[in-house]
């Protein structure tokens, strides 16, 4: 058992680079990309043919890999953004070619295996294999969730997060959509190839069916980290929890294995899992729902759970109304300062960073609180000048 376990953690670990890719696409840039199947079996491909026939090591293996998923995804952004082809028609059309293109890479050959060559862990003697995956495993996660946090702050990351919250604002506000679509796929599916070499590495071998089932196992990790991870919370956390949501994946599906059921069924038990992955935030809501009846039937019935429930409400609606003068306090500051801004590199940052300030605010309160939110602080600042506002 433990070493099932252990085994379910690896391989979570490796998949949870494709998962991070799959959430750019889904989640920040609200792109349904299909192509992602086609870039884990071509990631897995191009790192197995670099060490097998050229004698690279893993690591430099995996670079190579991270170039050719990004190609794949500039080829879906350029069908999507210069053809105007749908975005899942696009990614379709990418993965059809790639199965050829991963095909080619192999040599024509359905698979090459990996033995006795330097992968990614073998540079870390004295463990066993597993021991060096985990631990190859979570630096490279480190590595990977830290980079996309810092990226995601800048400029540009924070236009690609502004494009899939809101396209048609961002396009007003001067960004070029088309662009930061293009950075978001190529970005996503480089970690998605990466993901696939490290998993070929791992496993001694790739074929040119790798990737199948690759779109599934991503959402299901997105989907189940969601339901660990409160929606608002930092965004380094929301990139933590996608990575537990792969772990849990992961284990559960090795524990399938683990029971000894045939291998007919794996694909059944995968779907079920899926199912049960995308009802968590249906089971989710119900819960909170089923609490709220029974925190509702507790006050009719104790007065003293009632004089609890009270007080804890009241803070609780304190500090919601705290978070909400922060919130339009921060939409103010940005406010003033793109007034005063001249340099337009940035100007576009601030307006990124306000249209995803508001977004947020809208998101939990509404555009009519915005509009009111708005309106007070423009009186409250016309009362401080002593006239009207010039």
């Amino acid at each position: 058992m433990g070493i099932t376990l252990l085994g379910g953690l690896n391989q979570g670990l490796l998949w949870a680079v494709m998962a991070i890719g799959v959430f750019i696409t889904f989640k920040l840039l609200d792109f349904a990309d299909l192509t992602c199947e086609g870039s884990f079996a071509l990631g897995g491909a191009v790192a197995a043919v670099m060490i097998q026939n050229n004698g690279w090591n893993g690591i430099t293996a995996c670079f190579i890999a991270l170039l050719a998923g990004a190609a794949a995804g500039l080829v879906t952004a350029l069908l999507h953004t210069k053809l105007k082809i749908a975005p899942i028609l696009s990614g379709i059309i990418t993965l059809t070619a790639l199965y050829s293109v991963t095909f080619i890479t192999m040599g024509n050959k359905s698979s090459v295996g990996l033995i006795n060559v330097p992968v990614f862990y073998t540079f870390i003697t004295g463990l066993k294999s597993m021991y060096g995956i985990l631990i190859m495993g979570v630096i490279c996660i480190v590595a990977i969730v830290g980079a996309c946090y810092w990226f995601f702050g800048t400029e540009i990351g924070s236009a690609i997060r502004a494009t899939g919250a809101n396209e048609k604002m961002c396009r007003a506000q001067g960004i070029n959509t088309d662009n930061t679509k293009i950075i978001g796929l190529m970005l996503s599916n480089a970690l998605i190839a990466l993901s696939g070499a490290l998993v070929a590495q791992s496993q001694g071998t790739t074929s040119w069916s790798l990737g199948q089932g690759a779109i599934v196992a991503g959402l299901a990790s997105v989907i189940i980290g969601e339901v660990i991870v409160p929606s608002n919370s930092n965004f380094a956390v929301t990139l933590t929890g996608v990575v537990v949501g792969s772990i849990i994946y992961r284990i559960i599906y090795a524990l399938v294995y683990y029971v000894g059921l045939p291998t007919e069924y794996i694909k059944l038990c995968t779907a079920i899992l899926v199912v049960i992955a995308l009802c968590l935030p249906t089971i989710k809501t119900f819960c909170i729902k089923t609490a709220k009846k029974a925190d509702a039937y507790l006050c009719a019935k104790y007065p003293g759970y009632a004089a609890y429930a009270e007080k804890r409400d009241e803070k609780k609606a304190e500090r919601k109304e705290a978070e909400r003068v922060g919130m339009l306090a921060a939409i103010d500051s940005l406010t003033a300062q793109l007034k005063d801004c001249t340099d337009e590199k940035t100007v576009r940052k601030l307006h990124a960073k306000l249209v995803r300030t508001k977004e947020k605010y809208v998101e939990k309160y509404g555009s009519k609180a915005l509009e009111e939110g708005e309106e007070n602080a423009e009186e409250t600042a016309v009362a401080a000048t002593g006239g009207e506002d010039k």
